[in-house]
C-alpha cells in the first residue's frame, strides 16, 4: 500500500509540474501574441500615410535613369548601383545651404551630383584649410 501511495504521490507531483510548466508557456505566448498585436496596431499602413512626393526629385531620377540606360544599357546593377549613388548625392546637396560654392558645382555638373558632392566637400576643406 504505501508503494501505491508513493506511486499516486509521484504522479500527482508530475502532473502538477506539468500543469505549471503549461501555464507558464501560455503566460509567454499571452504576452508575445500581446505584443504583436501592440506592435501590429501602431504600425502605419502605407495607405494611411500622406505621402510627401518631390516632383523636382522624380524629374532628376528619371534623367538619371535616361543617362544610365544611355551609358549602361545592359549593365543594370551598374544603373542601379550608379542611380542611387547620385540620388543619395542629390539629396546631401539639397541640404547644403546656397553659397557661391554650391551654385558653381550645380553650374559645373548639372547632372552629376556625387561630383558635385566630391567637389563640393573638397572646396570647403580647402577654404577652411586656407583661413
Amino acid at each position: 500500500m504505501k508503494k501505491f501511495n508513493h506511486f499516486i504521490s509521484a504522479v500527482f507531483f508530475i502532473f502538477f509540474i506539468f500543469i505549471a510548466f503549461g501555464s507558464m508557456d501560455d503566460k509567454k505566448n499571452s504576452r508575445s501574441s500581446k505584443r504583436i498585436e501592440t506592435l501590429e496596431a501602431s504600425e502605419v499602413h502605407p495607405q494611411e500615410l500622406e505621402i510627401q512626393s518631390d516632383p523636382q526629385k522624380e524629374v532628376i531620377i528619371e534623367k538619371l535613369k535616361e543617362k544610365a540606360r544611355r551609358d549602361w544599357p545592359n549593365d543594370y546593377t551598374t544603373q542601379e548601383f550608379w542611380i542611387n549613388e547620385q540620388v543619395e548625392a542629390y539629396e546631401y546637396m539639397k541640404t547644403i545651404q546656397d553659397n557661391s560654392i554650391k551654385r558653381q558645382a550645380e553650374k559645373d555638373w548639372p547632372l552629376d551630383f556625387s561630383t558635385q558632392k566630391f567637389w563640393y566637400e573638397e572646396q570647403v576643406e580647402a577654404k577652411e584649410r586656407l583661413q
